[in-house]
């Protein structure tokens, strides 16, 4: 008791709160965006909560009826779980969609773990078995792995090893080539952790009473076995920074340890014995499940916060400590936090190399990454997919068409109908195009934001198909339908990138009256659009169009002013170019300087070349009347959905 006090140990038996489970908690994670739980239990099933009110959003059925692990993929795309009797059961993070059948992995229970990348999932059992499979297929990727008793299997975080913990010993393997690199001893082992950083591996032991023990990366134990661990060694958990580490002990506690020193910093109290463990993604808080049906949330000691918690992260649980939700006054901020919701689900799913080949436009990168990927996995529907988005950025449609069959002959799936859908409108086959996207609905789930994503991809497609009216009526008619702050500025968003692309096209075309007008057209469509870029808030359709939704904007704003010069239509040059002036901020302004200087001289030289310029509106040509004017929107393919049907 003396070093306890000595030591400062922060004591609590009183949670901050309590999530109340129908049976008893077997595993517990938090997803990647702070704002959502995950766990499984006894009763069979498995509960997505909502981190700010408490509330359940999801309840997926397991196959049996006492649920032993659980795994959740590093983005929160893939969850996982296994039953007493090898059952593995996985489904989407977010629409909470199966995406397989319950398969028999093992003869009894298993330990599960997600390679970092999320194409692999691991599974190990007292089968004297590791198997991993493709999470695409479901399909067994490599010849299981034989080795004895198994308990655990982790990932490193760089994904490249592979820990095993069995009955007597602990296996480091290589992931990719599928080969044991290290054996580090006769150490009964029952759980393993990772630190972030992969260079510290911690065991749970269970040989001679219960332990922690602490690896480096050359499999050399760390100092002596840690001290003060009287327990169940078989769940920890560490947090975002790799500092303090968290564990169960005996009379249903949960002890906070530094991990520099191994010192104990706190000690709360549990209802009952705990099972799992997790920290909260800014590492502040800690969530205990256990035995007594409940998840006990606490608070880690604020001198033991990690120095580098996001701000969004602080936010986050700020706004969780509230008894009540708070409702900002300022638009800007309502706006703000629905950009994030919208944007923080991941739709295409991709390695995220090919991702960000595809967010950047090196799409030969892309390409060749995923043609690897087929190479490797002949079956795998996903990468099909993906090439196919990529082939159709290029504008290689014929390319494009193959991949998206080629994928929906594997599995029909969300994605396969979207590349193909944007394929067939690349095409101009529109009517078939709007079957594909009709069966990609299908598998939305009745989510709304997801339904939102697929209809605007649907008028990108149209768009794209050169049916630029309708599909700016039908972004209009999106919003109008489902008035709600996050859908209304996503089509504000792609209704000002349709204007700017059809004034780049009417300037291509040297018509400057008609660009002027969709240029116009963007800047009204885009009044309440923040002044910065806001691609990263609409990631997913940079990667499918290879959109520039940078500075969307100042853009529409400067390209306005730039076709009502070459019109001749000076009084309103002058109003445009006063109009961004007073709406710009200072970061905006900053960064017009040198183009507002530019065209001023741009402007002078016109004037003095053309002092007796129309100031108002030159008639336009036939060739640069648009080929929408060429028919109705009334004519548009009839089968096409209506907005009706879509969910708000």
């Amino acid at each position: 008791m003396t070093e306890e006090v000595a030591q400062r140990i922060v004591r609590n038996s009183i949670p901050v709160r309590q999530f109340d489970n129908l049976g008893e908690v077997a595993a517990v994670a938090v997803f990647p965006d702070g704002r959502r739980m995950a766990t499984n239990s006894s009763d069979g099933m498995l509960r997505v909560w909502d981190l700010k009110n408490g509330a359940i959003l999801k309840e997926m059925e397991g196959h049996g009826d006492a649920l032993r692990d659980m795994a959740l993929s590093r983005d929160g795309q893939l969850i996982a779980i296994s039953d007493c009797v090898g059952y593995v059961s996985v489904w989407h993070g977010d629409t909470g969609r199966p995406l397989t059948q319950p398969f028999r992995a093992h003869s009894n229970t298993c330990s599960l773990d997600f390679s970092p990348d999320g194409a692999t999932l691991a599974t190990g059992s007292q089968d004297h078995r590791i198997k991993l499979w493709s999470t695409e297929t479901w399909k067994l990727r490599w010849p299981e792995i034989r080795c004895n008793y198994v308990n655990c299997v982790r990932y490193s975080p760089s994904g490249e090893l592979l820990a095993i913990a069995t009955d007597n010993d602990i296996e480091i393997w290589n992931s990719v080539t599928v080969e044991r690199v290290a054996s580090l001893g006769q150490v009964q082992s029952v759980s393993l952790l990772w630190t972030p950083d992969g260079t510290r591996l911690l065991s749970g032991d269970d040989r001679g009473g219960t332990s922690i023990r602490e690896w480096d990366s050359s499999w050399k134990q760390v100092g002596d076995i840690w001290k003060g661990h009287t327990g169940f060694p078989w769940c920890f958990a560490v947090n975002c920074n790799g500092t303090i580490v968290a564990s169960p002990t005996e009379e249903n506690r949960v002890r906070l340890w530094q991990l520099s020193d191994r010192r104990t910093i706190a000690i709360f109290q549990h209802s009952d014995f705990p099972y799992c463990i997790t920290f909260s993604t800014d590492g502040r808080h800690i969530f205990a499940g256990g035995k007594d049906k409940k998840i006990s949330e606490w608070k880690v000691p604020e001198h033991a916060w990690p120095d580098n918690a996001s701000n969004d992260d602080q936010a986050t649980y700020q706004a969780q400590d509230c008894d009540t939700e708070d409702q900002p006054s300022d638009s800007k901020a309502q706006d703000s936090d629905a950009d994030a919701q919208y944007s923080e689900n991941k739709i295409v799913l991709m390695s995220m190399t090919v991702r960000n080949a595809c967010i950047r436009g090196d799409l030969l990168t892309a390409e060749s990454l995923l043609t690897q990927a087929i190479h490797t996995d002949g079956d795998s529907y996903r990468s099909y997919a993906n090439r196919s988005v990529v082939m159709a950025r290029q504008l290689n449609w014929d390319q494009a068409l193959r991949d998206a069959t080629k994928s929906l002959g594997i599995q029909p799936s969300f994605i396969g109908y979207i590349s193909q859908g944007i394929a067939l409108c690349g095409k101009k086959q529109v009517r078939n195009a709007s079957k594909a996207f009709d069966l990609a609905s299908t598998f939305t789930d009745g989510d709304p934001k997801t339904i939102h994503f697929l209809f605007l991809v649907k008028a990108m497609g149209l768009f794209n198909a050169s049916r630029h009216a309708d599909a700016i009526r039908r972004v209009r008619e999106l919003a109008a339908a489902c008035p709600n702050v996050d859908t209304t500025l996503a089509c504000r968003v792609v209704e000002v990138y349709m204007h700017i692309q059809l004034g780049n096209s009417a300037l291509d075309r040297a018509c400057p009256a008609e660009a002027a007008d969709h240029f116009t057209a963007a800047v009204n469509a885009g009044t309440f659009l923040t002044k910065s870029a806001v691609d990263f808030k609409y990631e997913e359709f940079v990667v499918l169009f290879g959109c520039d939704f940078t500075s969307l904007w100042k853009t529409a704003n400067q390209k306005r002013c730039h076709a009502l010069l070459r019109a001749g239509r000076l009084v309103e040059v002058f109003e445009a170019f006063r109009y961004m002036a007073d709406m710009s901020d200072e970061t905006t302004k900053a960064s017009c300087l040198d183009w507002s200087i530019g065209f001023m001289q741009e402007l002078s030289s016109f004037r003095d070349s053309a002092p007796n310029a129309n100031a108002t509106t030159s008639g336009t040509p036939d060739m640069c009347k648009s080929d929408d004017e060429n028919y109705s929107v009334s004519d548009i393919d009839s089968d096409l959905d209506p907005v009706d049907d879509v969910v708000c």
